[in-house]
């Protein structure tokens, strides 16, 4: 999401053109919409066969999303105010305390974060073209 947000706005950060395409950009950038490209024909197909509607052919369809997402919806974590004092957890009060923290010194915040990019940055993976083409051939090219 935050590749998405500051793509081409922060330096360094890029938006993955074989997954996402701009398709609309507000006067001064604050809205902006992607089209998600390579969606697999499985995982429309699921889309289309478990759609729940509160009545027959009604506009109200709440949300589904399909097996393959589950790994990313797994590891999510919801956005809640932190005036929110109905729901707490030790989770974010270590949360908070950090973001406390790194907002009175802001020397620390930088050196956090350097080094949680350092740990990030042999994460990545680079696929070479032959890997790219062979994924691609399992997704449904979308763009027509």
């Amino acid at each position: 999401l935050f590749k998405l947000h500051s793509g081409g706005l922060v330096p360094g950060v890029e938006v993955d053109k074989n997954r996402f395409k701009e398709v609309y950009k507000s006067k001064y950038g604050k809205v902006r919409i992607y089209r998600i490209l390579s969606v697999s024909k499985e995982s429309k197909e699921w889309v289309k066969n478990n759609r729940r509607c509160d009545a027959e052919g009604s506009w109200y369809c709440p949300g589904q999303y399909p097996p393959g997402l589950q790994k990313v919806l797994k590891d999510k974590k919801d956005f809640k105010q932190l005036e929110d004092f109905n729901a707490k957890s030790e989770a974010d009060d270590d949360y908070q305390r950090k973001y406390f923290e790194h907002l009175n010194d802001p020397q620390k915040a930088a050196a956090a974060r350097r080094a949680q990019k350092k740990g990030t940055e042999a994460k990545k993976m680079t696929l070479s073209q032959n890997e790219i083409k062979q994924i691609n051939l399992k997704w449904e090219n979308n763009d027509i």
